[in-house]
């Protein structure tokens, strides 16, 4: 069974392509894939739990750089089989908040202060279903 995410940027913009690179699932990176989707945002907006979860951690998406964070959720109830990573946020809520589908689970950071080169602004989406990682695009209503 197919399910719907909300967004997490609320309105399912998606990061074109820019000096920086593309936004989308899949999209050339240097020496690898893109294994998400970049969704548009302006730094300090609220992003928005895709699916009902469980905040299960906290983390770091590059090593050495603790300036940027990212957030791990866990699925509950039908979505049980679903895991996401979004990246370049700052924490709001405490590890093992229960949220439902829709509801403000952080806020954005700035990505471009990291880069020389310009960059949209984003946070990037991660999908997992049973620990495989998937195109989460299907999943929402995209632009």
């Amino acid at each position: 069974m197919k399910h719907t995410f909300v967004a997490p940027n609320s309105d399912g913009l998606i990061r074109k392509c820019d000096a920086s690179g593309c936004g989308h699932f899949g999209a050339n990176r240097i020496g690898h894939k893109h294994n998400g989707v970049d969704f548009v945002v302006i730094p300090n907006q609220n992003i928005y739990a895709p699916f009902p979860c469980i905040i299960n951690r906290y983390g770091y998406p590059y090593s050495g750089d603790l300036n940027y964070r990212l957030i791990e959720i866990i699925g509950t109830g039908a979505y049980q089989a679903y895991r996401a990573k979004i990246m370049y946020v700052n924490e709001v809520l405490p590890v093992k908040s229960r949220l439902d589908k829709g509801d403000a689970l952080c806020t954005a950071d700035d990505i471009t202060k990291k880069y020389d080169t310009p960059m949209t602004p984003h946070v990037h989406f991660e999908l997992y279903i049973n620990n495989k990682l998937v195109d989460p695009t299907k999943y929402f209503n995209v632009k």
